[in-house]
């Protein structure tokens, strides 16, 4: 008795696992399928408040931006910007040194397709590009479910946008 009662457990669970596999590898062929689409934008700076390097903890400073895409002219083979939609940064001071002003940032690309949500933290140094890393934190329109991340620098009035979107 003892054996066919193993030998039942056995079955049963060998019987629920072929069950679930499938649905499983059907979720996983899901991900693959997934494409994650590119978004790259340059942004001008309307106008700018910038912090001061002695910037006080909590103080903020908000940029607002015309964005544009690249884009090549066939017959000349020159790149030209052209308008993407608009949008804004807000950043909140988290630290300042006498080199750089920590700061946290929200940023808010609207576009045509929809609006993409920004979330990064930045060291701001006067007058010397900035790299971060961002994280896309939310969206609408036909970025409604995107995340993902990319890549956002500061140069003066110049912010180049590098976004990883995936839904």
């Amino acid at each position: 008795m003892i054996t066919s009662a193993v030998h039942r457990v056995v079955v049963t669970a060998l019987g629920t696992t072929l069950a679930l596999l499938p649905t499983s590898a059907q979720a996983e062929q899901k991900d693959q399928d997934n494409d994650i689409e590119k978004v790259e934008l340059v942004g001008v700076n309307r106008v700018a408040t910038w912090p001061s390097v002695d910037g006080v903890v909590g103080g903020t400073w908000s940029t607002p931006l015309d964005l544009y895409t690249e884009h090549k002219v066939k017959k000349t083979g020159k790149t030209e910007l052209r308008h993407a939609g608009d949008g804004e940064s807000e950043c909140d001071v988290v630290q300042s040194r006498a080199e750089a002003v920590t700061a946290q940032c929200t940023r808010v690309l609207r576009l045509k397709k929809g609006t993409l949500t920004l979330s990064d933290m930045i060291d701001y140094r006067p007058l010397r590009p900035v790299t971060a890393k961002t994280a896309i934190v939310g969206g609408t329109g036909h970025y409604r479910s995107a995340y993902g991340d990319g890549y956002i620098t500061l140069d003066g009035h110049r912010t180049h946008i590098v976004l990883n979107v995936d839904e």
